[in-house]
């Protein structure tokens, strides 16, 4: 977990969005209860399940309203809250509508992944077990929030894989699978999620958990709350046993279908099959991420009239290794003991390490380009088939200065994204997009991060090229892409790597397309723009339907 991470404010630190009522309620609507169910609230926050589930728990019990009370928290309901205040104030809100609490109730509040409601031994789902199980879990985990740093290792050997797949380290998957092992045979979890958790790569190893574990059926809700406009889904699980379907949005998708995609995608459709029975573009193309400097404004320019300013100066000196000036770009601000011994002893040597120092210039130079030191740049932007880059990136001596600016900066900027392809003939396409906008990049470019590129593997001919930069210009593909492979806004070269090959379309209109797209790009390096709409690409792109 970065350390810009464990400095959110608390609210986002937390994971919190806090459930409004009229969601709660449409989601306890079906739920069948008797005065036996034993009910889990993992994270309760105000009580916006807690108080409709009392509502309707103390009219299945006997006796005084105080005495139902103390039924329904004792033996029903069970919730946990991190948040002290968000704790003490659903504890006020069920005693200002249901009278003072008991003293002994199950509302406790705590870290869930610190806690558990105990039982008496007995054999449980998971065999052995000490551990309160429960007939329902109910609730909206914490998206996106911070593990307590003293258990997050440990957090992450308990939940961390299961069916031989990795779960991700984020908040709300960990939540699911504690939840789902601590469900009674045949028990149900209705949560509110993310909507990451229907395709997206990192999620895989969730889907596949919950499909082993029993019946999935997921549905995107029109809106959450004014909180978030982040998309969000009700995952509605019930714990039987292995899934031969997802029910998604009211549609059936085989597990054979879902699993035809890499990524175990939810988003898979029983139409878009043939798509994934042959290929994918990584058999014949790597995908990369670019480079992030960490100040581009000390060495990135804006190409305007064929010029640029250069406002700065750059100058080398050596900078003495000490352990706290490491353990200060460290992650975290910490080390292993033998790289911190490893440390000590560079330090008492004298050893330095290169540094570089960025120094105003009193009047900036105008520099007319081409210049030698000087590498155009793949800036991120919107534009498809071509467009001539419009920056560059001050690389004399083959980047000595940035490069030495990125090892003795933080620790976690010390890596080169791309170094390898960089200057290499491939596509790129904007990172943070609707859908997918790739372009032709010349040979000659020096990567950024805000623009992935794919290069052609080893061998391959070099038409195949402009035959996957026509492919991903269909919309077929940004279907497929969108849909399946990740949905969320963020287009990474492994996303890339994953989408099918075009293997159904045959050599005659193979060569086709491979034609119209030399010529789409002549005519964009000659200034002739492009969008989704211009008749050219909505005719490259019936080239790639399967009927056709």
């Amino acid at each position: 977990m970065t350390t810009a991470k464990r400095d959110r404010p608390s609210k986002r630190q937390l994971g919190q969005f806090i459930t409004p009522e009229s969601v709660a309620g449409q989601m306890l609507a079906d739920i069948e209860l008797t005065a036996d169910t034993r009910i889990l609230e993992p994270s309760l926050g105000d009580g916006a399940f807690i108080l409709p589930l009392v509502r309707r728990l103390v009219a299945l019990h006997t006796g005084s309203p105080a005495e139902r009370l103390s039924k329904v928290l004792a033996d029903n309901l069970h919730g946990v809250e991190l948040d002290h205040k968000l704790h003490a104030r659903c504890l006020q809100r069920v005693a200002a509508e249901f009278g003072n609490l008991p003293e002994k109730h199950n509302l406790v509040h705590a870290d869930f992944f610190h806690h558990e409601f105990e039982a008496s031994w007995r054999w449980g789902p998971d065999g052995l077990d000490d551990r309160l199980t429960f007939d329902l879990v109910v609730g909206n985990p914490p998206f996106g929030g911070t593990f307590d740093a003293s258990i997050e290792d440990e957090l992450d050997r308990d939940y961390g894989e299961r069916f031989g797949h990795k779960i991700k380290k984020e908040t709300y998957a960990f939540f699911i699978v504690k939840c789902v092992e601590r469900l009674n045979r045949d028990g149900r979890l209705l949560f509110i999620c993310s909507d990451s958790l229907l395709t997206i790569p990192t999620m895989k190893g969730l889907r596949v958990f919950l499909m082993n574990e029993g019946q999935v059926r997921v549905r995107r809700l029109p809106e959450f709350s004014d909180e978030t406009t982040y998309p969000m889904v009700v995952l509605d699980f019930r714990r039987n046993g292995r899934s031969e379907a997802v029910i998604r949005d009211g549609e059936r998708i085989s597990r054979a279908t879902v699993e035809m995609s890499e990524n175990k995608s939810w988003g898979m459709s029983e139409d878009l099959r043939p798509a994934f029975a042959g290929p994918t573009i990584g058999n014949f193309m790597v995908g990369t991420s670019g480079m992030t400097i960490g100040k581009n404004k000390y060495f990135v320019r804006k190409i305007v009239n064929g010029s640029i300013l250069e406002p700065y100066r750059f100058e080398f000196h050596e900078e003495p290794i000490t352990l706290e000036g490491e353990l200060a770009r460290a992650r975290l601000g910490k080390l292993s003991l033998r790289k911190q011994e490893q440390i000590r002893q560079q330090e008492r040597l004298g050893e330095t390490r290169r540094c570089v120092r960025v120094l105003p210039r009193e009047k900036p130079l105008t520099i007319r380009l081409p210049h030698a030191d000087y590498k155009q740049y793949n800036k991120s932007n919107g534009k498809i088939v071509h467009s001539e880059p419009d920056h560059v990136v001050y690389w004399r001596n083959a980047g000595e200065a940035v490069l030495t600016f990125k090892k003795s900066g933080n620790w976690y900027l010390r890596g080169v994204g791309g170094q390898p392809f960089f200057e290499r003939e491939g596509l790129t396409w904007q990172l943070i997009a609707s859908r997918l906008k790739t372009r032709y990049l010349p040979a000659g470019c020096i990567l950024d991060s805000g623009a992935p590129c794919g290069f052609l593997l080893p061998g391959v001919p070099h038409d195949e090229l402009l035959l996957v930069l026509a492919w991903t210009l269909s919309p077929l593909c940004s279907r497929i892409l969108k849909s399946v492979i990740n949905h969320t806004m963020n287009i990474q070269s492994k996303d890339f790597e994953r989408l099918p090959y075009p293997y159904w379309v045959n050599p005659e209109a193979k060569e086709e397309a491979i034609r119209r797209m030399r010529d789409l790009i002549d005519h964009a390096r000659n200034g002739e723009p492009f969008s989704f709409d211009s008749p050219e690409i909505i005719t490259l792109g019936k080239a790639f339907d399967f009927h056709t």
